[in-house]
């Protein structure tokens, strides 16, 4: 009978310590993952201020409001100080003689406009990008310090159009290219 009481205590300790470890495992788990994201919006938050970020956009928002799959590679913005890259499907209405079915080019940023919301973590910036042959393009960003941003994309060719994706900070080496004058 004693054997029977002392092998239950045993247990119960065992089970206890076990639930114990349990909870301190899950604890350093949640506090490096708290870390992590933390590490994560530093980041994000320094690519955006010194205005060096890729933008990859996963889905296009339709005229209709209907939202459509990207292939993120393939669509992207990439904001290098005063360079700009753009990469983006392109599904709506044209205003020129031939039908528009992406926007691509490599340019400068002239106009840049940045504002902060400290409290809700987000940045809206205004970007006048202007291309080799001049064309103009006005990009409204929304970015979040959590990763996420959107983006509408105006032109006098083109019916305002909108995207979403995430945000990843750009490093120096990361890009190379060139813009021809």
């Amino acid at each position: 009978m004693n054997s029977r009481i002392f092998l239950l205590l045993i247990i119960l300790v065992i089970g206890a310590f076990s639930c114990t470890v349990s909870k301190e495992s899950y604890s350093l788990r949640a506090e490096k993952r708290k870390a992590e994201r933390l590490a994560s919006q530093v980041a994000i938050k320094k690519a955006i201020e010194s205005r060096r970020f890729v933008l990859k956009m996963d889905k296009i928002i339709l005229p209709d409001g209907l939202m459509v799959d990207l292939v993120p590679r393939n669509n992207f913005i990439i904001i290098n100080g005063e360079i700009i890259s753009v990469s983006l499907g392109y599904a709506g209405r044209s205003f020129g003689a031939r039908q528009i079915s992406g926007i691509n080019f490599n340019g400068r940023t002239g106009r840049y406009l940045m504002k902060s919301d400290e409290a809700k973590g987000i940045y809206n910036i205004q970007v006048e990008a202007i291309t080799p042959n001049k064309d103009k393009f006005d990009i409204y960003l929304t970015l979040g310090e959590n990763g996420y941003c959107s983006a509408s994309v105006n032109n006098s060719y083109i019916q305002s159009v909108s995207y979403r994706g995430i945000l990843v900070p750009l490093s120096p080496e990361n890009v190379s290219y060139s813009i021809r004058k």
